[in-house]
């Protein structure tokens, strides 16, 4: 008997409802049924369900896509999307959320369990996979950083600051570029908009796996990317030019993606600030 917690996403009552009946007759607990983007994000936020069943078009100013990016910035939430849509404009704008099902309307009990079995499953790999993947990157980068950075702050910081962007620019380009490439694949995004929220979201993820809690907001006419923690706290406040990795990062995979305007830091939490914050502007 299943026991996960499932999220219903649907702006349709009836149709809510019967999935709703379906899914408890499966053995879910169904933790939220909303209307609304707006109201899918809080929801999620706050009770946190195993698995989101997310229809595309729904009321209000959000669409599930929209809403289904808005999740993934706060969590590791595998979602599937319901529609009775399949245009080829609809699934282009669906693949770029990396959804973990995409079921027809209307769907047998069977369909739409099998569906959510398969995605539970796979999420599980995938997240035990990233664990892996992460401690490896984590270890890697910390053993680089503390070989690179000098012991105490000198008169010479100023030619020890260039030379480590030197070296962090070579060291990105050997090994960050080839995954920039096969991750973002920004060749095959054809508008600038598009590759701008994808690139957001493509480093965002870079910097979950080195266990960085981020929030992804927009600011007037700015994307702000803010961290709520440093792995490496300690470290950085005894070598401060210790944080010239995150923005190096940031600086040149921003310019791998031929976008107009540029990345400003505005504040770090090794300077006694409450979070790192990181503005983005398209200019």
């Amino acid at each position: 008997m299943a026991n996960e917690r499932i999220m219903i996403v649907e702006d349709e009552s009836i149709v809510a409802m019967g999935i709703k009946h379906k899914l408890e007759d499966l053995g879910y607990k169904i933790v939220g049924i909303e209307a609304t983007g707006e109201g899918a994000v809080d929801t999620a936020l706050k009770a946190e369900p195993d698995l989101i069943l997310m229809d595309i078009v729904l009321k209000g100013d959000m669409d599930g896509i929209e809403a289904a990016q808005m999740i993934h910035v706060h969590l590791d939430t595998p979602i599937i999307y319901i529609t009775a849509y399949s245009d080829e404009e609809v699934l282009r704008r669906a693949r770029i959320t990396e959804p973990y099902g995409y079921i027809l309307k209307p769907f047998k009990k069977s369909e739409v369990n099998a569906n959510i079995q398969m995605a539970i499953y796979k999420h599980a790999c995938d997240k035990k996979q990233s664990e892996i993947i992460k401690k490896r990157i984590l270890a890697d980068f910390y053993d680089f950083i503390l070989t690179a950075m000098p012991t105490s702050s000198t008169g010479t910081n100023i030619e020890m600051k260039q030379l480590l962007l030197k070296i962090f620019s070579e060291r990105l380009n050997e090994d960050m570029y080839p995954k920039f490439v096969e991750e973002l694949r920004p060749e095959e995004i054809e508008d600038n908009e598009t590759l701008f929220i994808e690139y957001l979201n493509w480093i965002t993820d870079i910097f979950k796996d080195f266990g960085i809690k981020t929030i992804l907001k927009p600011e007037e006419d700015k994307i702000c990317l803010e961290f709520l923690n440093c792995p490496w706290l300690d470290d950085a406040k005894n070598k401060p030019i210790f944080c010239l990795n995150c923005q190096a990062m940031m600086n040149h995979s921003y310019n791998w993606t031929g976008l107009s305007g540029g990345m400003e830091k505005k504040s770090s939490i090794t300077e006694g600030q409450p979070s790192c914050k990181f503005y983005f502007k398209r200019s």
